[in-house]
């Protein structure tokens, strides 16, 4: 059983990678650098940052599940890693489903069903390997 999860984390680090590349095609898609032109200097600054250190942190994660996914299903520190990412893919659900907007939802039907199945997919996968017994 523990291979089937550790082959489970490994397309989990295959779905961040594909984040990982979404995010940089979003930037251009959704214009920005265009959006933000108006916004003050640290705004934008600070909306940079942010998604840098986002994209830092999919990143960290893929590195873990595709080349110590065993580490997530360890007693201790890996459970309490893989719980939290769990709760962090769930809370990107809940994110989606009631705070964006429901008409750029709409207009973008395909993109978000598309990425509520990656992140819901996402949390079950990290919430299986917290529950998993050995």
């Amino acid at each position: 059983m523990t291979l089937d999860f550790i082959l489970f984390l490994r397309l989990a680090g295959l779905i961040c990678v594909g984040l990982i590349v979404a995010n940089f095609v979003a930037a251009p898609r959704l214009g920005y650098a265009r959006n933000l032109a108006g916004s003050d200097k640290l705004v934008r600054q600070i909306f940079y940052v942010h998604c840098a250190y986002i994209v830092f942190l999919i990143a960290a994660l893929a590195l873990l599940c595709l080349g110590w996914p065993e580490l997530l299903l360890e007693p201790g520190m890996g459970r309490v890693m893989s719980g939290f990412f769990a709760l962090f893919w769930a809370s990107r659900v809940v994110v989606q489903l009631t705070y964006y907007d429901k008409m750029e939802r709409r207009k973008e039907r395909f993109w978000d069903v598309f990425f509520l199945i990656v992140f819901l997919s996402l949390a079950v996968i990290f919430a299986a390997a917290t529950l998993i017994e050995r």
